[in-house]
């Protein structure tokens, strides 16, 4: 786990000085550069696998030719070394990177379906001024890139890093905007600023002399038809599958050379997974001291799962006036505006703070096993807006002159009134943060309206998710997940010097997994994944399900507690009575104010 960055096709100048600090966090064991006439290679290591200096980077080949910058873990890179020794590859140390940059040298872009991890890297050739980039499939480690003249390419793993290699100061893209203030995050591979791309999930690029060109090579299950599959397959048989392909995933990412930790929530999937690991665990849990926050606070049951498996509790309870005092630690660490990751920043940085490089989270069980409420309700949604057909735009407009028409959660449903019966759709209406209407009074009241108008809450462009569960299950994986959970999870653990570690995002799972019929895997209550666990007691699997949640309603509604927020200007009638609402606005203003020069007040009157 590492940070990486580059520039491609231009004179390095101060790129590494200005870059480098930016990334100082994500990798505070070592430090290295490489450059000639037109290339900048930066590299921030945090040593997970072969702390020698053998696993210094940019690494080199034994020619020289080639460089490669490398930041995530290859979890099979055991098996791959010995697949390039059985041909004759030597290898000096025991790491990860050099097997990934003998593999990549051997089989280029072919190689990529071998590799089994959380990745983003470039390897560079200096005889043909060419490089190949890379994205995992889920897209778990992020890869930004920016375009500078005549054909250069500057990347980079967060955004503020690459924002500063340029000295002027970047433009805000408008109409990423508007997807955050629907969504609560940038959608990929958009950001906030102009010119500046994410490479996509899955994908990969070729640079040569100026020329770039980007091609999927990674697609999951979930991502191609998403046809509910008939296998015969029985619930037996399913469980079978399940509990194999999970000891398999967790033994994978299991593999280090320094001591792996866990995040602990009193739900199914981090229970899942402290049950397969290794005894002795270290975990994490966070707590609260509000008064009132008893239906947030999991670490009562948490404190007892790891009990049962013989693992070294740490439990944070947080009050509002800690929150409050970290709250500025946490706004400096965003890399984009988001309206979750606080509880990450909180976990990642009590784990570093007792000495731990690499944790587990059970991040992904619930897109992967059907545990959301979205499950149920988003075809609820979905079906009933079909049945009110074309009246729906008719009783939309009679919704937006009612005095409640002001409620955040009638507003949602009144955008999905406006647009055409769609899954996609529906899913907006239940995750959505403001709806097409207040996004463009929003944006119009501080003066950045769009020139090609507001999208629809459900996301822009790409295919339409199938139908039923299995379709909500498609549509978390590539919007939530993909958008708004990983890149979270990666800056703010990366923020404490924590490397993250996903055994439920993993591509072979998923793949193992995808012959389950969706009416077993996606089954009510993530009964296939508590059916795999039979280690779990009785009382764990029968309480209801919580979902760990911050108490921001509770602090920010609180005069006595007030968090130290600054909300923006909005125009009169947004309802802003949500804690998300207004939590989403205040870190928005916050980082477009300290990256863009942003403000988002009120727009004067021509």
């Amino acid at each position: 786990m590492c940070g990486i960055a580059g520039q491609l096709g231009r004179e390095p100048g101060d790129f590494a000085a200005r870059v480098g600090p930016r990334l100082a966090h994500r990798g505070p064991d070592d430090a290295g550069v490489w450059q000639d006439a037109e290339t900048c290679l930066v590299h921030r290591r945090l040593a997970i696998l072969d702390l020698s200096p053998l696993g210094h980077q940019p690494m080199a080949s034994p020619c020289g030719r080639w460089q490669l910058v490398f930041n995530g873990e290859i979890y099979n890179h055991v098996e791959l070394r010995h697949r390039l020794e059985a041909e004759g590859q030597h290898f000096r140390g025991s790491g990860d990177t050099e097997v990934l940059l003998a593999w990549l040298i051997r089989w280029g872009r072919d190689g990529l379906a071998a590799l089994r991890g959380m990745f983003a890297f470039c390897l560079y050739d200096s005889r043909e001024r060419s490089a190949l980039l890379a994205r995992d499939p889920h897209g778990i480690k992020p890869l930004y890139l920016r375009s500078g003249p005549e054909g250069s390419l500057a990347f980079a793993s967060e955004l503020r890093a690459l924002l500063a290699a340029e000295a002027n100061r970047p433009h805000l893209d408008r109409q990423s905007l508007a997807r955050y203030l629907a969504t609560g995050s940038v959608s990929e591979p958009a950001t906030l600023v102009q010119g500046v791309q994410r490479l996509p999930s899955g994908h990969a690029a070729s640079w040569h002399r100026g020329e770039l060109s980007v091609y999927p090579w990674g697609a999951l299950p979930e991502s191609l038809d998403g046809a509910s599959r008939d296998t015969g397959m029985t619930a037996a048989e399913a469980v079978a599958l399940t509990r194999s392909a999970l000891e398999d995933s967790v033994a994978a990412h299991m593999v280090s050379d320094v001591p792996v930790g866990l995040f602990l929530s009193a739900g199914l999937d981090s229970a899942s997974l402290l049950a397969l690991a290794p005894r002795g665990l270290h975990t994490f849990t966070i707590g609260f001291e509000a008064a009132g926050a008893g239906g947030f606070d999991e670490s009562g049951p948490a404190d007892r799962i790891a009990s049962h498996f013989g693992a070294h509790h740490t439990p944070l309870n947080l009050s509002a006036d800690q929150v409050r005092q970290w709250l500025p630690a946490f706004l400096a660490s965003q890399d984009q505006p988001s309206i979750d990751g606080y509880n990450t920043w909180c976990v990642a940085r009590l784990a570093t703070e007792h000495g731990l490089k690499v944790a587990l989270s059970g991040l992904g069980g619930d897109e992967l096993f059907g545990g959301y409420p979205s499950f149920q309700m988003v075809p609820k949604l979905c079906r009933w807006r079909r049945r009110i057909g074309p009246a729906g735009p008719p009783a939309a407009w009679i919704l937006h002159r009612l005095p409640q028409g002001r409620r955040a959660r009638l507003q949602r449903i009144t955008g999905l009134l406006e647009a055409p019966a769609s899954l996609g759709q529906a899913y907006g209406c239940f995750r959505g943060l403001f709806s097409p209407n207040e996004i463009e009074r929003l944006l119009a009241h501080w003066g950045l309206s769009t020139s090609a108008g507001t999208p629809a809450t459900g996301e822009a462009g790409g295919a339409e998710a199938p139908g039923g569960r299995e379709g909500v299950a498609w549509l978390e994986g590539t919007r939530y997940l993909r958008n708004q959970l990983l890149p979270d999870s990666d800056v703010m653990a990366m923020a404490a010097g924590l490397e993250l570690r996903l055994p439920l995002v993993d591509a072979q799972l998923q793949r193992r997994l995808a012959p389950i019929p969706a009416a077993l895997r996606l089954a009510h209550g993530k009964q296939l994944l508590a059916d795999s666990l039979p280690e779990l007691p009785g009382w764990f699997l029968n309480r209801p399900k919580q979902g760990f949640r911050f108490p921001f309603q509770l602090w920010l509604d609180d005069p006595a507690s007030p968090l130290a927020l600054r909300l923006p200007s909005t125009p009169r009638g947004i309802d802003l009575a949500p804690w998300y609402r207004r939590w989403s606005l205040m870190v928005l203003q916050h980082w477009l104010e300290v990256h863009l020069g942003v403000s988002l007040s009120a727009a004067p009157h021509p």
